[in-house]
């Protein structure tokens, strides 16, 4: 029996009871993070109580900002970036997300504005033809690099992730020689889903990612006690920077919308 449920409704009513929020409580630009240290940081920044369900969430009804924990993988992100489309106020959405670093050039705490991510998950490919690259919204890159830029004196670091649901690869020979032959800077588990569903959708969104590991050095794979380490030293920075690229984005979609206004006199 074919249910009577459209898919708009479905997607809002998800996006209520995985939040445990109403819709009019989503600003409309939105941060997404993974983990709760993000949550409450941003709790206590803005000065808004943290909602929970399934996911965490924290609406600064301020500056117009939802930051989401939707948790790990490629479906929580596709679910989150599927429910997100049928909310007609998002202008844009923000990951900041921590990822292993592969290439020789970075180091833990480095910052990476990913051009692109190669689709090794399952989500994407229900949204995408495999052969469709997953790419971010480019005007989004170029307010968060000027935004980084300004507040530390130098550009990110910027090229070609991948996204995989292969949580041990780390252990994986063949896999790791994937990543060396293709100059692959970093591995994560939702970019590449998060870019093509906002794709497919026509959600625009970017992200900022966090240097949290460096899987193939010595001594490089994050365990418990350096996962805490870098919460503690990086996570203040890391949501700042994300909340002053969504202020600018506003900023400069408020003076669009202006100067849209004036032309039509």
């Amino acid at each position: 029996m074919t249910s009577r449920l459209r898919p708009d409704s479905y997607a809002r009513q998800t996006l209520e009871r995985y939040t445990g929020s109403s819709l009019e409580d989503f600003g409309a630009y939105i941060l997404l993070c993974n983990f709760r240290r993000y949550v409450d940081a941003f709790s206590q920044q803005s000065g808004a109580a943290v909602q929970s369900a399934n996911w965490h969430v924290v609406h600064d009804t301020k500056r117009s900002i939802s930051l989401i924990n939707f948790g790990v993988g490629s479906p929580s992100a596709g679910i989150v970036m599927h429910c997100l489309s049928y909310l007609d106020r998002v202008e844009c959405v923000l990951m900041l997300g921590m990822c292993g670093g592969i290439d020789d050039s970075l180091e833990v705490g480095d910052l990476l504005i990913p051009t692109a991510s190669v689709r090794d998950e399952g989500t994407s490919r229900h949204y995408l033809p495999q052969d469709v690259p997953a790419q971010p919204s480019f005007w989004i890159n170029r307010v968060s690099e000027e935004v980084i830029a300004r507040a530390q004196g130098r550009l990110p670091k910027s090229g070609i992730m991948i996204t995989t649901d292969f949580r041990m690869w780390e252990f994986d020979r063949e896999f790791i020689d994937y990543l060396l032959d293709h100059r692959i800077l970093a591995v994560d588990m939702e970019i590449a889903t998060l870019f093509a569903v906002g794709y497919a959708l026509n959600v625009p969104v970017g992200a900022i990612m966090l240097i949290s590991d460096l899987p193939l050095r010595k001594g490089g794979i994050k365990d418990k006690q350096h996962a805490a380490e870098i919460f503690e030293k990086y996570t203040g920075l890391h949501l700042d920077l994300g909340v002053q690229t969504l202020a600018e984005i506003a900023r400069r979609n408020h003076i669009s919308k202006k100067q849209r206004s004036k032309c039509q006199w």
